[in-house]
């Protein structure tokens, strides 16, 4: 299985400055006049310049040119995600991690994770959190009770888990109109991903890991423990399974719940289970449902692995979906109206979850912190400064593919394609905001994949979406030494 995208530091960076004041507007003068005339009027939705039509896949499929060209092949993807796993430092390594673990390290992982307790923060009513309520969560790391030194141990997840920058399920916001974004959310591991167990937390229910992602917290529960081996090599063993929807669940079994109902997000891969075709698997017939061997935890927190069925009908596939245009839309409109999730959470994604997981569904590792995914090294991207005009940028996005990634600061979207000469992306967003035809500033609250135009849309109220990208990023090519 190709390693789970991530960053150091997480979900807490992937959108927040962004959208901690505006999350898109638009100036007309800006654009076109054909972009002028398709937001002239607002429509119902409050969304300017979408028609029903361009809600459909097969819209943009039949918009687009060479759209079943394969654009990597699988080896050409391998020998890129190599490169990404190595230079990209957002991502980690790790089966290059030390065996033993020291105090500083652990230290420097527990201080990686954290988000700042200093600021003022609130309960989801907007409630302050208290001094206590704050010195509990962080005495519950036990930064005192680290030893000089000890071995690394190794786990994996075994369901859909939510990492956290503490300790705790305490739920905090910078304010009480930031409720969709929480302070503490971390990002989210998924069933099968490899973690380095660091330390537990002083009550023992939680475990400060490191993931692809980097180093999080993760309730004891989600984390079955094993060798290096067992967690490491689950990923080498076929066939497997590669789940292409959205997401889809294991089949209900009263008679094995730790499998039972299991949500299995886009892009995971997972080893098929050797079972004899004419018996039951948890008690139901195998043969019109694939048997997936799952990661489970035993009562003493070790790793085994058990066989779940998932029904033949529910979105997969043998292997990773071919990376051409057509599947890069389809895959992207899975998404669409899904609720907006910080970090994934809703049992969701967010602007750069997004991006990540439809192309990890065609076997691409990329970071999901949008402005990590903006420079990782092994994409071919061109970097945007003060320097570069508004026509320029407007030239390159012009000239820009479908699939593509434009990156503002903390925000990321995907390009679609033009309509009338008005280029048109789909991104998981909070807000979409504009100049209203009076000039006023129009404010919608959309909470979900959408598609919108481009050209009409600002990223902080004042800068247009075009002039503060910081980055075009082409998918779907590798990078040269001039690139870096």
């Amino acid at each position: 299985m190709a390693p789970r995208a991530g960053s150091k530091l997480l979900h807490t960076v992937s959108c927040g400055a962004w959208l901690a004041t505006v999350c898109m507007a638009a100036a007309l003068c800006c654009r076109p006049a054909a972009a002028q005339d398709a937001s002239s009027t607002i429509p119902p939705s409050a969304v300017i310049g979408v028609q029903e039509a361009m809600l459909s896949p097969d819209y943009w499929i039949g918009r687009a040119h060479a759209v079943d060209d394969v654009l990597m092949t699988p080896a050409q993807i391998a020998a890129r995600n190599r490169l990404t796993s190595v230079h990209d430092q957002a991502l980690v390594d790790l089966e290059s991690l030390p065996t033993t673990l020291t105090r500083e390290q652990i230290q420097g992982w527990v201080k990686s994770a954290a988000s700042p307790l200093n600021a003022p923060l609130v309960d989801m009513h907007g409630d302050p959190l208290t001094a206590q309520t704050l010195a509990a969560i962080q005495a519950n790391v036990g930064m005192q009770q680290i030893p000089a030194s000890e071995p690394a141990r190794y786990g994996m997840a075994v369901r859909r888990a939510q990492l956290r920058t503490y300790p705790t399920t305490v739920r905090a916001f910078a304010s009480k109109e930031s409720v969709d974004f929480e302070s503490f959310e971390g990002g989210t591991l998924f069933p099968g991903d490899p973690v380095v167990i660091a330390k537990a937390s002083v009550d023992g229910k939680w475990l400060l890991v490191v993931s692809y992602q980097g180093p999080a917290w993760v309730a004891t529960t989600d984390i079955a423990e094993g060798s290096a081996q067992a967690v490491f090599g689950y990923a080498q063993k076929s066939p497997a399974r590669v789940i292409t929807g959205d997401e889809v669940r294991t089949v209900f079994t009263p008679e094995a719940p730790e499998v039972s109902e299991l949500q299995l997000d886009m892009g995971t891969r997972l080893p098929l289970a050797k079972v004899p075709p004419d018996q039951p698997v948890n008690g139901q017939g195998p043969y019109e449902s694939w048997a997936l061997e799952l990661p489970v935890r035993g009562n003493d927190g070790a790793l085994s692995f058990k066989p779940a069925l998932l029904q033949k009908m529910r979105d997969s596939a043998p292997d990773y979906l071919p990376l051409s245009r057509a599947n890069i839309i389809r895959q992207a409109f899975k998404f669409l109206g899904e609720r907006y999730g910080w970090g994934h959470a809703y049992n969701a994604r967010d602007c750069s979850g997004f991006t990540s997981d439809v192309y990890r569904s065609m076997g691409v590792l990329m970071p999901p912190n949008a402005n990590a995914q903006g420079k990782s090294p092994a994409f071919a991207h061109r970097l945007f400064t003060a320097a570069d005009s508004h026509a320029a940028r407007i030239d390159a996005i012009m000239h820009a593919d479908v699939g593509d990634l434009i990156v503002v600061p903390g925000h990321v979207l995907m390009l679609l394609g033009q309509v009338d000469g008005q280029p048109y992306v789909i991104q998981d967003v909070p807000f979409v905001i504009y100049r209203n035809p009076q000039g006023g500033v129009h404010w919608t609250k959309v909470n979900e994949v959408s598609v919108t135009p481009l050209l009409p849309l600002l990223a902080d109220g004042k800068q247009s979406y075009v002039d503060a990208m910081t980055s075009l990023v082409h998918v779907t090519a590798s990078s040269t030494p001039a690139d870096k």
